[in-house]
C-alpha cells in the first residue's frame, strides 16, 4: 500500500487509538448512562470506517497476512502488559485482518447472501431468547482477548463491548462488498448503523442485543440496490 493510500486508514486508526487509550484522561460526563452513550458510539463508527478502508486498500494475500500478524503480535503484547486501551486497538486490527483473510479463503458468491442470513438468524435467535442483562456503564471486566472493551471517559467502567467475532464478521462482509462491487461504502454505512442500533437498544433496554444480526441486516440494506443486478449477472454462482 502506498503512503498516500495508507494515510486514511492510519488517520482513522489513530483517532480510534486516541479515544480508547486516552479515555481515562478525558473529562467525566454526567449522568453515567448518557456518558456511556457518548463514549461508546464514536469508537463503533470509527471501527466500521477502518474496516471499510482496510478492505479497500489491503487486497493482496501478503497484505492481509501482514495485517493479521501485526494484530496478533500487538494483541499478545498488550494482553501481557494488561494495556486495556491499546489492547482494544490491537484486537480490532487482528479481527479485521482475520475477517479479510476469511473473505479471501472463502471467496464464494453464495457467501454474500448466505453468511449474513445464516449467522444473523442464529445470533438473533440465541441472543433474543436469552435473559442476559447488560447495563451500560458497568465495571470493567477481567481482560478478555475475545471481547473489545469500550472504556468510559474518566471512569474505571466500560461504556460498551463488542465481540471479536462480530468485528471479524463485519470485515468479511465489507471485503465481500468490495470484491463483488456491491457499493462498499453503502455496506459500511449500513453496518455502522447496525452497530449503533444494537448498542443503543442495549443501552435503552438493559438487555443484550444481537450485534452480529444487526450488522448482517445493515449490510443487506446497504447493498440492497445492487443485489438484483449482481444476482442477474450470476454473482450467486461465482466461485
Amino acid at each position: 500500500m502506498s503512503p498516500r493510500r495508507a494515510a486514511a486508514p492510519l488517520a482513522v486508526l489513530a483517532a480510534l487509538a486516541v479515544l480508547v487509550t486516552a479515555a481515562p484522561a478525558l473529562p467525566e460526563l454526567q449522568p453515567p448512562g448518557r456518558a456511556a452513550l457518548v463514549a461508546a458510539l464514536p469508537p463503533l463508527l470509527l471501527l466500521a470506517a477502518l474496516a471499510a478502508l482496510l478492505a479497500d486498500r489491503v487486497r493482496t494475500t501478503p497484505g492481509v497476512a501482514a495485517l493479521v500478524a501485526v494484530g496478533a503480535v500487538l494483541t499478545v503484547l498488550t494482553t501481557a502488559l494488561d494495556a486495556r486501551g491499546a489492547g482494544t486497538v490491537a484486537e480490532v486490527l487482528l479481527a479485521i485482518g482475520l475477517g479479510l483473510a476469511f473473505a479471501r479463503v472463502f471467496d464464494l458468491g453464495a457467501f454474500v447472501l448466505g453468511l449474513p442470513l445464516v449467522l444473523g438468524t442464529i445470533d438473533a435467535a440465541t441472543t433474543l431468547t436469552s435473559s442476559v442483562i447488560r447495563t451500560w456503564p458497568q465495571p470493567l471486566p477481567p481482560g478478555d482477548p475475545l471481547v473489545l472493551e469500550l472504556p468510559s471517559w474518566s471512569a474505571q467502567t466500560a461504556a460498551g463491548q463488542l465481540s471479536i467475532a462480530t468485528v471479524l464478521f463485519l470485515a468479511a462482509l465489507q471485503a465481500s462488498a468490495v470484491r463483488e462491487r456491491l457499493r462498499p461504502w453503502g455496506a459500511c454505512a449500513g453496518m455502522a448503523a447496525g452497530l449503533v442500533a444494537a448498542y443503543v437498544l442495549e443501552w435503552a433496554t438493559d438487555r443484550a442485543m444481537p450485534a452480529t444480526a444487526f450488522v448482517a441486516a445493515g449490510f443487506l440494506l446497504g447493498v440492497a440496490d445492487r443485489l438484483p443486478a449482481w444476482w442477474r449477472a450470476g454473482g450467486l454462482e461465482r466461485g
